[in-house]
């Protein structure tokens, strides 16, 4: 007795062991249906499970079948004893399986051995109150077995089998939702850098969307050339997400952003104890990105003494992590960016000409704002909507001064300065419309020609007076006289400020 309360309890600490080995559901029934066998020597043993959509109950793992016989073994539920013990939650003994008419032998399996009895237990494995499998074994019967402590037994374990699937039920409904929320992503991460999504109508902008169509489905490397601020990494995005890798990853590395010591080791990884603080293995940025596109932002600022292994990984598509003596392949697209000249970098020795010749396959220069006039006011209305939206406000236009100065300004912080400038407008605005004032000084200019000079106390009264009468105009439908009651002024004196501006209200 005490041998068998011993064995039981070893049984029970090494089927609780079992859930700390693995997550997946089969790895960890069949673990379990080892353990039976190894402390109750089992002549067979099988854990089925119950497809509710098709009402089918079969057999997941079992010991002592063949391949064959485990693919036979499927029960619709009521039928058999399995069937039975499903339908029913309760729990079949058999002392003499030879004996016994319920057994459909689906599995073709048994054959008792003559002057020897098999017993049969059939336990319900049960979830949250409902069947959802059994658990049922074979073992030699002797005279002085205890069926019941073996009955017991076994509920005990199914209990544990049930946790087994639950558990599983949790993982594989986790990993749905976050395979779910990594589709949306992508999906909203492609929509966003869509070609057709990014915002310019000009001829220059025309060009690039042609280069990135073209380029695009290819495997070449891209040099993405322009000033700061232009939105080459947009560029980037959308040549990645308009490509045969779109599903794969997209990696991003700003080479300024990283001391040199740390940058090779970012890129391409290391091995344990490569140098001091190396506490364990760490994958780069080349081997995250497999399959997809590293984006090298500012290239131009890349180290020398790196420039050999970035030359490498283009060319040959292979690399070494640090403190490595295995050869790693890299099915990495590449696309670099930067704003810097490059010829004059390698005139001067700060940059490889073998690197420049392999970055500068397909080459796309991005124009500076000041190139792009027309494309102004579309981003300054983007920035509007995105910033109001953002904020909580309702601002619907941008006042007719405003536009001016937008439109006249030289941009040399680029579309980045534009964005910043219209986010700045929003979080001053209290009204519906963003106005003169609202804008950076830097933008307040005196004469339409001049960009630079910085205006007087009168013109900025003048600006903002003008303002107001074409707003209210406007808002009036260019009937003067009304447009004198909103501003509380008599209509004499508001056709001598429409002369004195030279305001048209027809065309308002």
């Amino acid at each position: 007795m005490k041998n068998s309360f011993a064995t039981e309890v070893q049984l029970l600490s090494d089927v609780a062991k079992v859930f700390a080995e693995s997550l997946n559901l089969e790895e960890t029934l069949m673990s379990i249906l080892r353990s039976l066998d190894t402390h109750l020597r089992l002549q067979r043993g099988t854990i089925t499970l119950l497809d509710p959509e098709t009402e089918t109950i079969q057999i997941k793992v079992a010991h002592g079948l063949s391949e064959r016989s485990k693919s036979e073994g499927r029960y619709k539920v009521g039928e058999g004893i399995t069937g039975r013990v499903v339908q029913t939650g309760e729990a079949i003994v058999v002392p003499d399986i030879a004996k016994d008419p319920r057994f459909l032998h689906r599995t073709r399996s048994r054959e008792t051995a003559r002057g020897k009895k098999t017993a049969f237990f059939c336990v319900p494995i049960k979830l949250e109150g409902r069947t959802v499998g059994a658990l049922s074994v074979d073992q030699q019967a002797g005279r002085s077995d205890d069926f019941d402590a073996r009955l017991r037994l076994l509920n005990i374990i199914s209990t544990m089998v049930a946790q087994a699937v639950k558990l599983n039920k949790m993982v594989e409904s986790e990993r749905a939702l976050l395979r779910d929320e990594n589709v949306r992503l992508r999906r909203e991460l492609k929509t966003r850098f869509d070609i057709h999504n990014m915002v310019g109508k000009s001829n220059a902008m025309q060009e690039v969307y042609r280069l990135i169509e073209q380029v695009a489905d290819s495997n070449a490397t891209v040099l993405i050339r322009g000033e700061t601020g232009t939105g080459k990494d947009l560029v980037a995005h959308a040549i990645h997400y308009y490509s045969l890798r779109s599903d794969k990853p997209f990696v991003k590395v700003n080479c300024t952003a990283l001391p040199d010591t740390l940058l090779e080791s970012e890129l391409f990884g290391h091995e344990k104890g490569a140098f001091t603080g190396a506490a364990e293995r760490k994958l780069g940025r080349f081997e995250r990105a497999e399959g997809g596109t590293i984006f090298l932002d500012e290239i131009g600022d890349f180290p020398p003494s790196l420039q050999v292994k970035l030359l490498r990984v283009i060319q040959a598509k292979e690399f070494d992590r640090v403190g490595g003596v295995e050869t790693i392949k890299a099915n990495v697209r590449v696309i670099v960016a930067t704003h810097k000249n490059l010829e004059e970098q390698i005139t001067q020795g700060g940059f490889r000409s073998d690197l420049y010749y392999r970055i500068n396959v397909f080459p796309i220069y991005l124009p500076p704002l000041r190139e792009r006039k027309d494309d102004i006011m579309l981003l300054a209305d983007h920035f509007l909507e995105k910033f109001a939206q953002e904020n909580g406000k309702r601002i619907t236009r941008i006042s007719t001064p405003a536009i001016e100065m937008l439109t006249r300004y030289h941009w040399p912080g680029n579309i980045r300065e534009l964005e910043n400038c219209l986010e700045r407008a929003v979080l001053l605005c209290e009204d519906d419309v963003i106005r003169s004032e609202h804008l950076p000084p830097s933008l307040q200019m005196i004469h339409k020609g001049d960009t630079t000079a910085k205006p007087s106390f009168t013109e900025i009264i003048a600006n903002k007076e003008k303002e107001l009468i074409v707003d209210a105009l406007k808002k009036c439908g260019g009937q003067q006289r009304k447009a004198a009651q909103e501003l509380g002024i008599t209509e004499r004196i508001l056709g001598y400020k429409i002369h004195k501006y030279g305001i048209l209200p027809k065309y308002i």
